[in-house]
C-alpha cells in the first residue's frame, strides 16, 4: 500500500492509496463522531458503501460552480449545527475538489477548526488538490476570492472511483498532471507525456501516476506552504485559466482552462523572448491532445481582462504571472495587466483557438 506522509507546518498529515474503502469507512465510524459531505454523483454510484443511520450526519451536495459561495457554507454550517456537531467531531468529506473546498473552509471556521479527513473521488483531487490544505471560494462571478489553509487530518485515495469518472472529468485533472510535470522538468515531463494516455486504463500506472504527481506537489507546499514565495509556481496556467472559466461561465472546467492558461502563458513568454519557439511546440503539442475537443471563442477581450484584473494574484494593473523559460524552468513574472498583454493574448487565440 503507497503511502505519502505531508509534513505541513500545523501538523504532519498521510496520504494513504486504500486499497478496502468500505473496511476503511467501518473503522473510520467506530474511532470518531462523523459528519460526511459527500458530492452527489459519488452517492448516487456509491451509497452502498455507507450505513446512513450509523453517522453523526450525511449531506449530499451537488458540485456546480454557482454554489462554491458563502451562502452555501453558511446553510451547511446550520445543517451541521442542527445535527449537534461538536468540536471533537470530524467531517469526512467525499468528493472531488469543489466538495472539497466547501468542506475543508467549513472545517476552518466552524467553531474555529475543526478536523476533517478527504476521500478525493476525480482524478484531479486525487492527483493535485487534495494536497497542500488550500480552499477556495467563489464571491459573485470571481473565482476563489476568498480561502484559507487548513490541512485534512487523513487523505485516503481510492482508485476504483475513477471507474466511474466520465472521461470530460478525466481529462480536467491531466491539466494539473501535466502541469506538475512542466514545474518539475524534462524527466518527469517525459514519463507523464509518455504514460498520460493510460490514466484509468491501466491500474497500476494509474496509480504511480498519480503517486508521482501528488510527490511534486508534496516537495513545493512543504518548502513554502502558505504560498509565499516557491508555490506560486502552482498557480501556472491558473491565473488566465481562471479568467477564462470566469468568460465562459464555467463551461469551460478547471483543468482544461489549466492547459489553456498554460498555453497562453507559454505564448506570452514566447512574446518576451524567455522561451524559444521549439520548446513552445513540444508543450502545445501535448496540450493540444486534451483541449481541442472544447470549443473555446474568445470574442470580448475587454470581457476577458475584466476577469483578469479581479485574479486574487493582482496587485494594482501588475499580476504576478507564472511564465516559462522551458521545461522545469517556470518563472515568476510581475506583468503589466495592459494593451499589450491583451494583445497578447488576442493574438494566442486568433492562431490557436478561435
Amino acid at each position: 500500500m503507497k503511502q505519502i506522509s505531508i509534513q505541513s507546518q500545523i501538523f504532519e498529515y498521510p496520504v494513504i492509496f486504500e486499497k478496502d474503502l468500505s473496511a476503511r469507512l467501518k473503522e473510520l465510524n467506530k474511532k470518531n463522531k462523523l459528519h460526511i459531505l459527500i458530492d452527489k454523483s459519488v452517492w448516487i454510484f456509491y451509497k452502498e458503501l455507507f450505513d446512513i443511520n450509523k453517522y453523526a450526519s450525511l449531506k449530499v451536495f451537488d458540485p456546480v460552480e454557482d454554489k462554491k459561495n458563502i451562502s452555501e457554507i453558511a446553510s451547511y454550517i446550520e445543517f451541521l449545527l442542527n445535527h449537534k456537531i461538536h468540536k471533537d467531531h470530524k467531517l469526512l468529506v467525499i468528493g472531488g475538489g469543489l466538495v472539497q473546498d466547501i468542506g475543508s473552509f467549513t472545517a476552518h471556521i466552524l467553531f474555529r477548526g475543526i478536523d476533517w479527513i478527504f476521500i478525493p473521488t476525480t482524478l484531479l483531487a486525487m492527483a493535485d488538490s487534495c494536497v497542500g490544505s488550500k480552499s477556495g471560494i467563489n464571491v459573485g462571478k470571481y473565482k476563489n476570492q476568498i480561502g484559507s489553509f487548513h490541512p485534512p487530518v487523513k487523505i485516503f485515495i481510492y482508485l476504483p472511483f475513477l471507474d466511474t469518472l466520465p472521461q470530460a472529468e478525466m481529462i480536467n485533472g491531466v491539466g494539473e498532471i501535466i502541469k506538475h510535470a512542466l514545474i518539475k522538468g524534462s524527466e518527469a515531463f517525459n514519463f507523464f507525456n509518455k504514460n498520460i494516455d493510460h490514466l484509468g486504463k491501466d491500474k497500476k500506472i494509474t496509480e504511480e501516476i498519480i503517486y508521482k504527481s501528488l510527490l511534486i506537489k508534496k516537495e513545493i507546499v512543504e518548502e513554502d506552504e502558505f504560498e509565499k514565495n516557491i508555490r506560486k509556481v502552482l498557480n501556472y496556467g491558473h491565473t488566465f485559466g481562471h479568467a477564462l472559466e470566469g468568460y465562459t461561465r464555467h463551461k469551460i472546467p478547471h483543468g482544461i482552462g489549466v492547459l489553456i492558461g498554460m498555453d497562453i502563458a507559454n505564448y506570452i513568454s514566447v512574446k518576451k523572448e524567455i522561451l524559444s519557439l521549439v520548446d513552445f511546440t513540444k508543450i502545445h503539442d501535448l496540450i493540444i491532445r486534451y483541449t481541442k475537443s472544447y470549443e473555446v471563442e474568445l470574442k470580448d477581450y475587454d470581457n476577458y481582462m475584466d476577469f483578469l484584473l479581479h485574479d486574487k494574484k493582482v496587485i494594482g494593473n501588475e499580476v504576478y504571472a507564472i511564465l516559462s523559460k522551458g521545461i522545469g524552468k517556470i518563472e515568476i513574472m510581475k506583468t503589466k495587466v495592459d494593451f499589450q498583454l491583451k494583445n497578447y493574448i488576442k493574438e494566442y487565440f486568433i492562431k490557436f483557438v478561435n
